[in-house]
């Protein structure tokens, strides 16, 4: 790695507990009972480039490392992993400064809160999206294989049911899979380890546990995977890109029905 990372209480792991539990009332046909929840933290995070806020983010605090390097190169601040100089995440890793090799104009629409569905201050990918023209294929066996291993993974989502998951992952396993509150935060996290690790992300396919929307299928398609997995249903506009992306979309729901929406020439029996 030619960056260095930094931390103002001088460790360099930024992963905190992902959840906590909170008193409740729970209401049954036994009655009245006082119990403790087990439910998702949310961090606000501050990302700093070159001195100048360039966003805050509502994110599960956890991989936090991973999520700055996605976030820069889904913004297009970054291009590989040469670009960033140094990180300086504070204690409480709520906030990050980040040095980068060049400048940095901040983007006027990612300044406000950035909430952890992405609803607001994300900018469509600005650079230019080609199509996807990978020859990766994936059997219905591996694909059920793998979704199934997907949901079964994440001990956040089984404890508390709020959670997003992401995984980049060839035909026969995954190889990295990441939790966020928000699900563009948890696809920043799997492509900012891939960017870290040198995993080439054009090799692989991507999976997730959320709704693919138009930004979603972009941030794929701007990493070049060319077979995106989800359990959930897509947009219309979502498949719209998908098509003309060259990208093959497939849901795999939990009885391990599969439906591809295109490019199902990936896809074997």
């Amino acid at each position: 790695m030619l960056y260095l990372v930094k931390s103002r209480a001088g460790k360099l792991s930024t992963n905190k507990e992902q959840t906590t539990s909170v008193p409740v009332t729970s209401f049954t046909p036994q009655g009245r009972k006082s119990i403790q929840e087990v439910i998702c933290r949310e961090l606000p995070l501050v990302i700093k480039v070159n001195s100048q806020e360039a966003a805050t983010i509502l994110c599960s605090p956890s991989d936090i490392e991973d999520l700055v390097f996605g976030f820069l190169y889904s913004e297009g601040f970054i291009e590989s992993v040469e670009d960033i100089i140094d990180i300086d995440i504070d204690s409480a890793a709520t906030a990050v400064s980040v040095k980068i090799a060049k400048p940095f104009e901040p983007k006027a629409c990612l300044k406000p809160l950035i909430a952890s569905g992405g609803s607001k201050g994300r900018s469509s990918q600005k650079k230019e999206t080609e199509v996807v023209s990978g020859k990766l294929s994936v059997s219905t066996g591996q694909i059920n294989i793998l979704m199934s291993t997907f949901l079964s993974a994440s001990t956040v989502y089984s404890a508390t049911r709020g959670i997003h998951s992401a995984a980049i992952a060839s035909p026969e396993k995954i190889l990295i899979r990441r939790d966020d509150i928000g699900r563009h935060n948890a696809l920043d996290k799997v492509f900012g380890s891939c960017l870290r690790n040198q995993i080439q992300t054009q090799n692989h396919l991507v999976i997730i546990s959320g709704r693919i929307s138009s930004e979603m299928l972009l941030k794929v398609a701007a990493h070049r995977s060319p077979i995106l997995l989800t359990k959930a249903v897509p947009t219309d506009l979502g498949i719209t890109l998908a098509h003309d992306l060259g990208i093959t979309l497939v849901r795999c729901s939990h009885n391990l029905n599969i439906t591809a929406y295109c490019h199902d020439w990936r896809i074997t029996d």
